[in-house]
């Protein structure tokens, strides 16, 4: 699961926005408003619109950018609310840093608790998957069973039929057991991930006074701070799940060390937190640089280089810098 969704992160990060190509018909219609709405409360970049002027000029057709940012404003006012926050991590929503900082902490309140029940919910999904392929397997063999047993049982059935059913039959017998037990734990699993999920409706408010949750949204605050502050990140998003945050760094953009001015990493690539601590007045975040290529969402599979971004401790958590100490 985690490879699947990180490869949509990837695209997202490396090819752009994931906007919709619009259709000539969209383009003519110059619905700008709308399609700023539409893109606004799907959370995307405000490079979104780049996109669309990319398709619609193919069509002659010129883009009403004061339209599109009052329908993308008005969509964020919405979404970047605690309400608008649950809501659009519930549904899966990536969340790559659109708010502002003023609404950014209650967005972040509520899109957590949406992103971890979304997280439980796909680990259900899956083991309810995983339970029906076993089933279903189990009544693949069950019919095969059946067949075997057919021609066993068919006195015209030539000495070639009844060995061939025989081994079949046996074959059948080995995979039906092999299916059941599959099934079983497929049953055991099924019953702990909708146990879980249950539990963490059930526990949102109290895990929302966690230690934990708060650590979580600071972490996430810091690192969209980090790319607000940076030119050279496009954005920030983060991990289903574990909420790590990943942050993207343009083509040909670099960071520097913000006191040596030493050329720490080059994109374009990712940017993993690879852990955060805090560090008198302020944080640190480390992170571990996967290079990659520009366009195609692909990284590397392994770390060679890292950077660490400092932040203030005005309780805001302000970007101050890089730092690019050896061995990171």
């Amino acid at each position: 699961m985690r490879n699947f969704l990180f490869l949509l992160i990837a695209a997202a990060g490396l090819g752009g926005c994931a906007t919709q190509i619009m259709s000539e018909k969209e383009c003519l219609a110059g619905d700008w408003y709308g399609a700023g709405l539409e893109d606004g409360a799907a959370g995307l970049l405000e490079s979104a619109l780049d996109e669309r002027a990319a398709q619609c000029t193919k069509f002659g057709v010129v883009v009403d950018g004061q339209a599109y940012a009052r329908g993308r404003d008005s969509a964020l006012a919405r979404l970047c609310s605690d309400e608008g926050g649950y809501g659009f991590g519930r549904d899966g929503g990536v969340y790559s840093g659109v708010c502002s900082p003023d609404a950014e902490p209650a967005f972040l309140g509520g899109y957590l608790s949406g992103r971890r029940i979304y997280a439980l919910v796909l680990d259900r999904d899956a083991a309810q998957s995983a339970y029906d392929k076993a089933v279903g397997q189990v009544n693949y063999q069950t019919s095969a069973i059946d067949k075997a047993r057919h021609v066993l049982d068919d006195t015209e059935a030539t000495a070639e039929e009844i060995e061939d059913a025989k081994g079949a039959l046996d074959y059948a017998l080995r995979a039906q057991r092999r299916a059941n037990r599959d099934a079983d734990d497929g049953l055991y699993a099924l019953g702990r991930a909708d146990e879980a999920l249950d539990q963490a409706i059930a526990s949102s408010a109290q895990w929302r006074r966690s230690r934990a949750f708060a650590n979580v949204r600071k972490t996430l605050g810091e690192a969209h701070a980090f790319a607000r502050g940076e030119a050279a990140i496009s954005h920030c998003t983060d991990e289903v799940g574990s909420f790590r945050p990943s942050c993207w760094l343009r083509a040909g953009a670099a960071l520097h060390d913000r006191g040596s001015g030493v050329l720490c990493v080059v994109g374009p690539g990712e940017a993993r937190l690879h852990h955060r601590q805090r560090q008198a007045p302020g944080s640190v975040h480390e992170y571990a640089f996967y290079a990659g290529e520009a366009g195609s969402g692909r990284t590397a599979r392994q770390s060679f280089e890292g950077f660490e971004a400092l932040f203030g401790g005005d309780g805001a958590g302000s970007y101050l810098g890089v730092s690019c100490p050896a061995g990171l």
